[in-house]
């Protein structure tokens, strides 16, 4: 094995570590909080719908 694709080898493990780990810490809290905005403005909206039908 050549040291060309032992550093290769070795940037697509850190790549793939590095962008698990990000996404991991990162991108899914940002998600989960989207989602749970979401879904309070939906029931928020729904909810307000409702009451109005019901009046």
């Amino acid at each position: 094995m050549n040291k060309l694709r032992l550093f290769l080898l070795a940037m697509l493990i850190y790549y793939i570590l590095v962008i698990f780990i990000v996404s991991k810490l990162f991108i899914f809290p940002i998600i989960k909080v989207m989602m749970l905005v979401f879904f309070i403005g939906a029931g928020f909206i729904f909810s307000r719908r409702m009451r109005n039908k019901l009046q």
